[in-house]
C-alpha cells in the first residue's frame, strides 16, 4: 500500500509540474528554535492553487509558514523550502498559507526519501514488464533496501500543493 501511495504521489507531482509557475527565489532556509542535531538538509516545493469555475490555477505570492517542533520557515509561494534532516526523528510539521484573508492548513508528515526513491525506481523499471517485471523489480528493490546503510537515509517532506476554493 505504501509503495502505491509513493508512486501516486510522484505521478501526481510529475503531472502537476506541467503548468507550474517558475520558482525564481533561492531556497528558503529554516530557522531553528532549539538544538536539532540534524544530519543534513532536505528540500520540498510548496505551491498554492485556487479553483475558479472548476478550473485549478496556480497563484504566486501567497504568504506561507512551515512549522515543526524545533524549526520553522516563512516564505511566499512558489518556493523551495529547506528543512533539517534529522533521520527517523524528523517530526511531522504543518504549512499554513493565507490568501484573500483565508488561512489554509496542511499537515505534512516526514518520510524516508531514500526508500521512496528506491521503490519508485523499481516501480518505473517494472511498470511495462507485466506481473513478472513487477515481481522481479520488487525483489530487487527489497534487496537494495536491505543492503543499504540506513544511517545515510535522507528524511524530508513531500512537495505540497495548498488549494484554496
Amino acid at each position: 500500500m505504501k509503495k502505491i501511495l509513493v508512486a501516486a504521489l510522484v505521478a501526481t507531482t510529475a503531472l502537476a509540474a506541467c503548468n507550474n509557475a517558475e520558482i525564481t527565489q533561492p531556497p528558503v532556509q529554516y530557522h531553528a528554535t532549539k538544538r536539532l542535531n540534524e544530519k543534513g538538509v532536505s528540500n520540498f516545493t510548496a505551491r498554492t492553487f485556487v479553483t475558479v469555475d472548476g478550473t485549478k490555477k496556480e497563484i504566486s505570492g501567497v504568504p506561507c509558514k512551515f512549522a515543526a517542533p524545533g524549526f520553522n520557515a516563512s516564505f511566499v509561494t512558489p518556493a523551495v523550502v529547506s528543512t533539517p534532516d534529522m533521520g527517523p526523528r524528523t517530526p511531522a510539521g504543518s504549512i499554513t498559507c493565507t490568501h484573500e484573508g483565508k488561512d489554509k492548513l496542511e499537515i505534512m508528515k516526514s518520510y524516508n526519501e531514500t526508500v521512496a526513491q528506491i521503490e519508485q525506481s523499481a516501480y518505473n523499471a517494472g511498470a511495462g514488464a507485466g506481473l513478472i517485471g513487477v515481481i522481479v523489480t520488487g525483489i530487487a528493490a527489497s534487496n537494495q533496501k536491505s543492503r543499504r546503510d540506513a544511517t545515510l537515509d535522507i528524511y524530508g517532506y513531500p512537495d505540497v500543493s495548498v488549494h484554496f476554493k
